[in-house]
């Protein structure tokens, strides 16, 4: 794109006609058109465009024609999903209904094609990942030429370097075992250490159309490049809302970025993998830590049911704060979908849950299990931590249905609302907490210092479970990443670990109480933890013909 080119404001928002509410100024023309050079020099503007980035990933929407397409949240959904950490225990009751649930495609990968190539929901990550993406492009592009944008600019390549290494992560084909189709493992290693295709600001049609994917080693070069620059400039920067990235943040994904790589033995030149990128990640995560300032979440703050998961607290170093010109309806919500409170929505339908094996392997005095309905479906246990009452809870009093076991009321309504939609989904999501970190620096420190790891873990669960130990006979780094799942229960991040580290699922097991078709027990990582590309996307760029990743559906049959 040409510096002089004519911009129209709304393309820089990406479609989200949600942003204009209080931003556009009298600084603008009336024909809602500005040249580049406009926008960059007006501080009303510059505002503008930096509020463009973290509004798009609430309310962007790719026209896939299901209510899980609201953004970066329906992916946070997609991705523990697909992983197998949440899933509607609803079924579980007489009369419960899992298909309440609407990552159908997710849950439910060994009897599904949507998420091959030309599955349904395949453009729910690639498409939103890159109009966000196109909206960080543009923010480089306009801050680029104002002198007075540093620290906006900053912001705009963190927020890019998070795309793509949420990209790198997710479309990275790592080896996998396919016992229904033979032929998977050998068609992934053709395209092994492959991302996704760089789109830079400025390209032209031309290069887009013939962009092929970046290898491993170039994509991590580039991202680093984004957060190397976003560190500089945001050194001196305090934003003033969470929905920015700060310093921290920046630090955190620096630490997210080596410890990925830290499951490599590959050798580039200038990207270290192994170990060296292992004390790259410790280093980062305790750099974020400190940077930070935040104080990890307590038991009240974890179990409050009226802001419980809904409202930036001090460990939130990074959030999606919504207002109630960003809540796009009453079922294009993260809170209808996730909330069992939301007796309007999904999840008071679906009631996500956890795995039975993962709740009975919580410290009996882990205050974290108190948020999830125990076996019993003691309601007097349970009342606490959620605003259904006694009627609700049995189905009744316009409930969709009776609270399963193992249903979580980790994330609520906003004040606990139970039936405006208007007035309950109007929460924040959290984007990025200052336990990861502290996780993130355990793990990693665990590959090369055991010990140090073991001291770091037990300082971590002091803060969730008094009198915890770490069992004898569990692996040190596994035991680590459990805490990190029981943590991050929903939140879209132990998906990368998983992975990474090559931990399969064990949803097919004895005594499961996962829904029929994903009861799923896979040998290492599963093949639909690869990625693939949409097919139009294919079609429109033909450096990604015969490039893409295999469809990794019907890989393994749910044992139910």
């Amino acid at each position: 794109m040409k510096m002089n080119q004519i911009i129209k404001f709304t393309a820089v928002l990406a479609g989200s006609a949600a942003l204009f509410s209080g931003c556009i100024k009298e600084t603008f023309p009336e024909s809602g058109y500005a040249t580049g050079g406009q926008i960059a020099d007006s501080p009303f503007a510059q505002e503008g465009v930096l509020t463009a980035m973290p509004t798009i990933f609430i309310t962007n929407t790719v026209d896939i024609d299901e209510h899980v397409d609201f953004g970066y949240p329906g992916i946070m959904g997609s991705l523990d999903r697909l992983a197998g950490e949440v899933f509607p225990v609803s079924g579980n009751m007489p009369g419960g209904n899992q298909y309440y649930d609407r990552w159908q495609a997710q849950l439910y990968p060994g009897n599904s094609t949507g998420m091959d190539a030309t599955g349904y929901m395949t453009p729910l990550h690639y498409y939103n990942y890159y109009q966000f993406i196109y909206a960080a492009n543009e923010a480089i592009t306009l801050f680029s030429q104002s002198a007075d944008a540093d620290e906006n600019l900053g912001v705009a390549k963190a927020f890019r370097a998070h795309c793509y290494l949420d990209l790198a992560r997710q479309y990275d084909p790592l080896p996998a075992k396919a016992p229904l189709k033979p032929s998977y493992e050998a068609d992934v290693q053709k395209v092994a250490g492959l991302t996704v295709p760089i789109v830079r600001e400025g390209m032209e049609m031309a290069e887009l159309e013939d962009n092929p994917r970046a290898t491993r080693e170039e994509m991590f070069a580039f991202i680093f490049e984004d957060l190397n620059d976003a560190e500089a400039r945001l050194a001196d920067y305090s934003p003033a809302t969470k929905n920015i990235p700060s310093l921290a943040v920046v630090y955190g994904l620096k630490a997210r970025a080596y410890l990925w790589l830290g499951g490599f033995d590959e050798q580039y030149a200038d990207i270290p993998t192994g170990n060296d990128a292992y004390k790259l990640a410790a280093e980062y995560a305790r750099k974020a830590i400190d940077a930070s300032g935040a104080s990890i979440t307590t038991e009240a703050q974890w179990l409050d049911k009226t802001s419980g998961f809904n409202t930036v607290i001090s460990s939130w170093m990074w959030a999606m704060i919504q207002s109630t010109d960003t809540v796009l309806n009453n079922l294009l919500s993260w809170t209808a979908h996730m909330s069992p409170d939301a007796i309007w929505g999904y999840g008071n339908g679906a009631q996500p849950g956890i795995s039975v094996f993962s709740y009975n392997r919580m410290h009996s005095s882990d205050f974290r299990r108190k948020i999830f309905v125990g076996a019993d479906r003691d309601y007097a246990a349970i009342a606490p931590y959620m605003n259904l009452t006694a009627n609700e809870f049995e189905g009744e009093d316009g409930a969709n249905g009776a609270i399963a076991p193992y249903t979580s009321f980790k994330f609520h309504t906003n004040g606990g609302e139970k039936r405006n939609y208007s007035v309950g989904n109007v929460t924040s999501i959290p984007l990025m907490r200052v336990e990861e970190m502290y996780l993130i620096e355990a793990e990693a420190t665990a590959h090369y210092d055991a010990a140090t790891a073991r001291t770091l873990l037990l300082s971590f669960m002091a803060n969730r479970a008094p009198g915890y130990t770490i069992p004898a006979a569990n692996e040190l780094v596994e035991e680590i990443v459990f805490q990190k799942r029981i943590e991050f229960w929903g939140e879209g991040i132990i998906f990368y670990d998983l992975k990474r580290l090559n931990i399969g699922m064990q949803n097919g097991n004895a005594g499961t109480n996962a829904p029929s078709m994903s009861q799923i027990t896979t040998d290492g990582r599963a093949p639909w933890w690869n990625l693939v590309i949409p097919l139009s996307a294919v079609q429109q760029n033909k450096a990604l013909l015969d490039n893409n990743n295999p469809n990794g559906t019907y890989t393994y049959q749910s044992v139910k």
